[in-house]
């Protein structure tokens, strides 16, 4: 690494002469390439000249049918495309406004450690206290609405089950035997 201003304007006339020298030992060469090459050149040029003529010729009545589809394109792109592209851009811009904010805060508070020098604090506890205090008014607007007296419909109460009436012996009736949700069997013991 080069650590001084000599040091770097010594290597900068060290690369500038090995330039010249390279260009004065090349110049000779590359000339006389350029010497030999040239009649091939022309040759080939003067043999592919009509090829090239002739694919113009050929390729001017496509190039004729497309012009108005690459006008309509050209015109598509400049009234579509590019305001939706502005549009996405600008959003883009504005949804990262807050993220690059946070990246721009922290690199100066990365500059500042860099330098020893202290960051500035940011207290966060307020607004978060700010918020606290909302919600809890929030919720107790919330409850005393829900709290207000509301008329309650009067409430029966449920009714008795029937007396159930039984023979002399103490069995029942088969009229007056449930099976709903009950054993099908007698509870007096040794009724079958």
């Amino acid at each position: 690494m080069l650590r001084s201003k000599p040091e770097v304007d010594i290597a900068k006339d060290r690369l500038v002469e090995t330039w010249e020298t390279t260009r004065d030992a090349l110049a000779p060469r590359i000339s006389a390439a350029r010497e030999v090459v040239t009649p091939y050149v022309d040759e080939a040029s003067t043999r592919m000249a009509p090829y090239v003529d002739e694919a113009r010729t050929r390729l001017q009545p496509a190039v004729d049918r497309l012009a108005p589809a690459v006008d309509t394109a050209k015109t598509r792109i400049k009234s579509d495309v590019v305001p939706a592209v502005i549009a996405a851009a600008e959003t883009a811009r504005e949804t990262s406004a807050p993220a690059r904010a946070e990246a721009k805060e922290r690199a100066a508070n990365a500059l500042l450690a860099l330098r020893g020098e202290p960051a500035k604090k940011v207290r966060r506890w307020p607004v978060a206290v700010v918020a606290l205090l909302a919600g809890a008014a929030a919720g107790a607007v919330v409850g005393m609405r829900r709290q207000s007296p509301q008329p309650t419909p009067p409430v029966t109460p449920p009714t008795p089950f029937p007396a159930s009436t039984t023979r002399a012996n103490g069995a029942a009736t088969p009229e007056d035997t449930s099976v709903h949700g009950a054993a099908t069997t007698s509870r007096n013991p040794g009724d079958t």
